[in-house]
């Protein structure tokens, strides 16, 4: 009988914790059909390119990434708006799930502290996780393929390098995965990496004389979300220019607008001033001041990085997951872009780090991750400090200190491999 009752409570308290996840994610997908995000943004892109507009243009939602992010919604566009946002919404669910699982695959041990360190870790993420929702980003999508290359990079490497290619083309985040293979000198993987990069950024020109002119007034609307709030349905306005017909006009395009060293405008990683996001660059480069110039700061935290990952490649280079989250977070880390939603990254970090800490009892350990994982997870903890440069840049700053932990602890002790992988 007691058996039995055991067993009940276990089965009850698994379907209380699944009935509570199913009106979370409801309240959160009602949220998301209601507000607008970065999702018209999309769609916008996506409308420019079949239209034979240009993609870029300088408007309050700027679209800055790789020309062929603008194919992202192409497979759900002939559904029309608001069907393409519920499965975008669908989409990103799946893969969430997917990759925390492959998270958790990866890193975890069969152990009685197993639940404890996925529910820590996911609760000290889950502010990054529903900034990506409330955004409409593709930060998840991004997560996802780098978990799944990562995972994928010891049994098939060339397919793990295609991955994380195809999330360099979206967003430039994971940039710095490049280095992982050119370390471990897998050169058939950089070269698979490199060439599908610039294959997926070089389509968009190959694609356009697929599409024809079709659009000649000045400007087109979006909708800002698919229900009404206040009864209203805000609209997204955008404008429209023709496309360059030259062979390369995409390319140029996106490079005038993301890359150019031009005087005529500030460019993504010269704008020092956002006060949104939480790069080390931009924290780096405020206190500097206008002195040093902005591509040197943007260099030296590439270069004081890639050394850090160099040292940690030729010691600990059989580590891979770990390793390559190193690589991914780095970026992270550096990206003049970078906001709470880039910081979904270091969900396995947080695996990585108090496995370690409550595996070994360390009281220590657990104070110090605790305190980390609070300041960068947990938006109140912002608010018990002065307002100010701290409190203003305490996300990206807690976010190094949690990648330098990670980093050490991997430098010291190395990374094992879940029992449930390592059998045959």
């Amino acid at each position: 009988m007691t058996g039995l009752s055991h067993l009940f409570r276990g089965h009850l308290l698994q379907w209380l914790l699944r009935g509570l996840g199913v009106i979370v994610l409801g309240a959160l997908f009602y949220r998301y059909l209601v507000h607008d995000g970065d999702f018209d943004v999309y769609w916008a892109a996506t409308f420019r390119f079949l239209h034979g507009l240009k993609v870029h243009i300088y408007e309050q939602n700027v679209f800055t990434y790789p020309t062929f992010a603008s194919f992202l919604l192409l497979p759900v566009y002939p559904l029309g708006y608001s069907v393409g946002k519920i499965l975008f919404f669908v989409v990103n669910v799946l893969i969430l799930v997917g990759a925390v699982r492959v998270c958790q695959r990866e890193i975890l041990l069969e152990t009685p502290a197993r639940t404890a360190i996925i529910t820590i870790s996911l609760l000290f993420s889950v502010r990054s996780m529903l900034a990506v929702f409330n955004n409409q980003q593709t930060d998840i999508l991004i997560f996802g393929l780098m978990v799944f290359g990562l995972a994928a990079y010891v049994r098939r490497p060339l397919a793990g390098a295609s991955l994380m290619a195809l999330a360099v083309a979206l967003k430039a985040n994971p940039l710095f995965m490049i280095l992982l293979p050119a370390f471990k000198k897998r050169w058939s993987m950089v070269a698979v990496f490199l060439l599908v990069t610039v294959g997926l950024i070089g389509a968009p020109d190959i694609a356009k004389y697929a599409v024809t002119d079709t659009w000649t007034e000045s400007e087109f609307t979006v909708p800002g979300s698919v229900l009404a709030k206040n009864d209203i349905v805000p609209q997204g306005h955008f404008r429209a220019e023709a496309g360059d017909k030259d062979l390369w006009g995409y390319l140029r395009e996106h490079y005038a607008m993301t890359l150019s060293a031009s005087p005529d405008g500030v460019r993504w990683w010269q704008d020092r001033d956002s006060k949104g996001n939480q790069s080390l660059y931009r924290i780096v480069a405020s206190h500097l001041g206008k002195a040093i110039p902005s591509n040197l700061v943007l260099l030296s935290l590439c270069a004081f990085f890639g050394l850090l990952l160099l040292g940690a490649t030729r010691r600990q280079g059989d580590s891979i997951f770990v390793l390559g989250l190193l690589f991914y977070t780095a970026f992270v880390l550096i990206g003049p872009q970078s906001s709470k939603p880039h910081f979904i990254a270091f969900f396995g970090l947080l695996l990585f780090c108090w496995q370690d800490a409550l595996l070994n009892r360390s009281w220590l350990k657990g104070i110090c991750l605790a305190l980390l994982s609070g300041l960068l997870g947990v938006k109140a903890a912002a608010g018990l400090l002065s307002a100010g440069p701290l409190a203003r840049d305490i996300v990206g700053l807690a976010g190094f200190a949690l990648w330098l932990y990670s980093y050490m602890l991997l430098m010291i002790s190395g990374h094992r491999k879940p029992l449930s992988v390592t059998k045959t």
